[in-house]
C-alpha cells in the first residue's frame, strides 16, 4: 500500500518554477503610483492566477501519469462454498429501478443476501418496493422512522441489524452490478488492510436522456485517468457504490459518518486507522448519469457543500497523521478543494473585469496578463478578417495557458480518435458545463460557509426537477431555487455588459455559457436552438486563442 510521491512531485515542482519564472512580471505593476487598494487587487490577481496554474498542472499531469504502467493489486483470496458472507446493499431514497436490484440478486458468489434500504416516503415508491419484496422473498426489506443521518444513517442503521455479514457492499438506486461483481471483488482482499475494493464506473448504455448520453463519458474519464493513477500515486477513496467494505472496517471506525459526504469522510476515517483502499479497474459496475440539467444541478450543489463540510469536520485530523503519506494528504486536500473552485474563479473575473479596471485608468495590462481585448475594423467587408487584439501576451505565457486550458480536454481528444463527432460533441458540452455551472457553484459554497449546513438532495427518478418557489435567498441557496436563477441572470447580464463595454473576449465566453444555462434550465437539452447554443463557449473559445496566437507579441 506504499505510495510512489512522484505525481505530485511533478505538479508541484512544475507549479512552482511558472509562479517564479511569471509572477514578477504581475507584481511589477504594484510599484506604480497607484493606491494601496490597486496593490492589493493586483496581489490577489497573482495568487488567484497562481492558484488556477496549478490546477491546470494538477489536471495534465494526471491525466499523463494515468496513462503509464501501473500495478495490479494482488487477488490471492479463493472463491468457495465456505466464503465468507457478503451483504448486498441496495439503497433508495423515492428511486427505485427493478433492473438496479435485480443485478444484486444475479451474483454468481455462493454466499450472499441482498437488502433494499429503504427511506423513500412517496406512496408511490413504497408501494412498488412492497410489490417487488413480496414478490421476492429472499430480499430483506429494512425500514427506519426518520431520515437522520442522510444515507449514511441508512447505512448504518441496517448494518447494525445484520451482524453476520463479513463484508458488505453499497449500491445506489440506479447501480447496475456485473453477475460477477462479488466473486471478482472478494479476492482482492488478501490482506486484513484492505478495508475496501472500489470498482470502476461507467455509463448505463440504456439511459435514454440525450444529456446523459452527451456528458456520461465523465464517468468513464474518471475512471481511466483519475482513479487509475491513485492506486499508485494518491488517495483511493470509497465513491459511495459499486464497492465491497470489510465489516470489521465499518466496526472499528464505528459506522459512516453521518454528513452529507459520507463517502469521502468515510475514507478518511478507515486510512487513519491503517485501512486502505484498492481500486479494481477490471470490474464494471453501471450507473445513470444525471438525466436533465436540473438533477446535474442538485447533484453539483450535494458534492460541493458536502465536500466543504467533510474537509471542515475530518481533514485536519487525517492531515496531521504521521502514518499516512504527504502524497495521499496531498492527494485528499487537492481534489477535494478542486471541487471548490467557483468562487475564486468568479472573484479573478471581477478583478479581471471590474476592480483592476478601475484602479488602472489605462489599463493595459502590460506583460503577459489575462486579456484579450478585441479591435474591430467597422467597415462590413473587415468585420471578420479585421478583428485584431488589443493584447501584450508573449509566447511563454500563450503556451503556458493554451496547455492548462486544454489540458483537461485531453480524454476527449482521445475520444475524438475514435469518434471524431462524438469527441467533438463531448468537448463542446463539458465546455460548455463548466461556464454555465460557475455561479450557482460559487453559491452553493458561499451558502455553506454562512449556513455550515450540507444537504442531501435526491437526484434520481423522484428527486424532482421543478423550481422551487419559496426558497429564501440565504440560507435557502439551493440548486434550483429562484434566487439561484434569478442571480445567473443578473451575471449574464454583467458579463456580457462587460464584454461589450471593455471588448474583453473572455467574459463573451462566460456570458455564453451562463445564457445556454439558464435556457437549457427552462427548455430542455433537446431544444434544438439550446443544444446550438451550448457548444458556442468552445467557439468562442477556440477563437480566442487563434486571436491571440496572431497577435502574439
Amino acid at each position: 500500500f506504499k505510495k510512489d510521491s512522484t505525481m505530485y512531485s511533478v505538479i508541484l515542482w512544475l507549479w512552482l518554477w511558472t509562479v517564479l519564472y511569471f509572477s514578477p512580471r504581475i507584481l511589477a505593476l504594484m510599484s506604480g503610483p497607484e493606491s494601496v487598494f490597486a496593490k492589493i487587487a493586483v496581489l490577489l490577481f497573482a495568487l488567484l492566477l497562481s492558484l488556477f496554474w496549478f490546477y491546470g498542472f494538477y489536471h495534465l499531469i494526471i491525466i499523463i501519469f494515468s496513462a503509464l504502467p501501473v500495478s495490479t493489486p494482488e487477488k490471492n483470496l479463493v472463491i468457495t462454498k465456505q466464503s465468507p458472507l457478503v451483504a448486498l446493499l441496495y439503497t433508495t431514497c423515492d428511486d427505485f429501478q427493478e433492473k438496479a436490484i435485480l443485478s444484486c440478486l444475479e451474483q454468481d458468489y455462493p454466499c450472499f443476501r441482498v437488502f433494499i434500504l429503504d427511506d423513500s416516503r412517496s406512496n408511490e415508491y413504497l408501494d412498488r418496493i412492497n410489490r417487488f419484496a413480496a414478490a421476492h422473498p429472499e430480499v430483506s426489506l429494512i425500514r427506519r422512522d426518520s431520515r437522520k443521518g442522510y444515507k449514511a444513517g441508512n447505512l448504518n442503521h441496517a448494518l447494525r441489524k445484520i451482524p453476520e455479514c463479513a463484508f458488505f457492499s453499497v449500491s445506489d438506486a440506479d447501480s447496475v452490478l456485473p453477475g460477477d461483481f462479488v466473486s471478482r471483488l472478494m479476492p482482492y482482499f488478501n490482506s486484513p488492510d484492505t478495508g475496501f475494493v472500489q470498482a470502476r464506473q461507467e455509463l448505463r448504455l440504456d439511459q435514454s436522456s440525450d444529456f446523459a448520453q452527451a456528458l456520461g463519458p465523465q464517468i468513464a474519464f474518471h475512471c481511466n485517468h483519475y482513479l487509475r493513477a491513485k492506486n499508485r500515486y494518491g488517495f483511493v477513496m470509497f465513491y459511495g457504490h459499486g464497492a465491497i467494505i470489510r465489516k470489521k472496517a465499518w466496526d472499528d471506525v464505528r459506522g459512516f459518518p453521518e454528513i452529507a459526504a459520507e463517502d469521502l469522510a468515510f475514507s478518511l476515517l478507515l486510512r487513519k486507522r491503517g485501512y486502505c483502499g484498492l481500486y479494481a479497474e477490471d470490474v464494471v459496475c453501471r450507473d445513470e448519469f444525471p438525466a436533465t440539467y436540473q438533477q446535474y444541478r442538485k447533484r453539483d450543489e450535494k458534492w460541493i457543500r458536502g465536500t466543504a463540510e467533510c474537509l471542515k469536520k475530518f481533514y485536519r485530523a487525517f492531515s496531521t497523521d504521521k502514518q499516512i503519506s504527504w502524497s495521499e494528504k496531498a492527494d485528499v486536500l487537492f481534489s477535494g478543494l478542486s471541487l471548490l473552485l467557483a468562487f475564486p474563479f468568479f472573484i479573478l473575473l471581477l478583478l479581471i473585469g471590474v476592480i483592476l479596471p478601475f484602479c488602472f485608468h489605462n489599463f493595459q495590462f502590460q506583460g503577459p496578463m489575462f486579456r484579450a481585448g478585441l479591435n474591430i475594423n467597422d467597415h462590413p467587408l473587415n468585420l471578420l478578417l479585421g478583428v485584431s487584439g488589443n493584447l501584450f501576451w508573449t509566447w511563454d505565457f500563450f503556451l503556458l495557458m493554451a496547455v492548462l486550458i486544454i489540458g483537461p480536454l485531453l480524454p476527449a481528444f482521445l475520444l475524438l480518435k475514435k469518434n471524431f463527432r462524438k469527441g467533438l460533441s463531448y468537448m463542446a458540452d463539458s465546455t460548455f458545463i463548466f461556464y454555465a455551472t460557475q455561479i450557482s457553484a460559487s453559491m452553493y459554497f458561499l451558502a455553506y460557509l454562512i449556513t455550515g449546513k450540507a444537504g442531501f438532495p435526491v437526484t434520481g427518478q423522484g428527486g424532482g426537477s421543478a423550481v422551487k418557489k419559496k426558497e429564501p435567498f440565504f440560507p435557502g441557496f439551493l440548486a434550483n431555487s429562484r434566487s439561484a436563477l434569478f442571480t445567473e441572470g443578473l451575471a449574464v447580464i454583467l458579463f456580457l455588459s462587460i464584454s461589450l463595454f471593455t471588448r474583453n473576449s473572455w467574459f463573451l465566453i462566460v456570458s455564453a455559457g451562463l445564457t445556454a444555462g439558464v435556457l437549457l434550465f427552462y427548455f430542455g437539452f433537446e431544444n434544438k436552438f439550446v443544444r446550438g447554443l451550448c457548444a458556442l463557449p468552445l467557439v468562442i473559445l477556440i477563437f480566442v486563442l487563434a486571436l491571440i496566437l496572431k497577435n502574439l507579441q
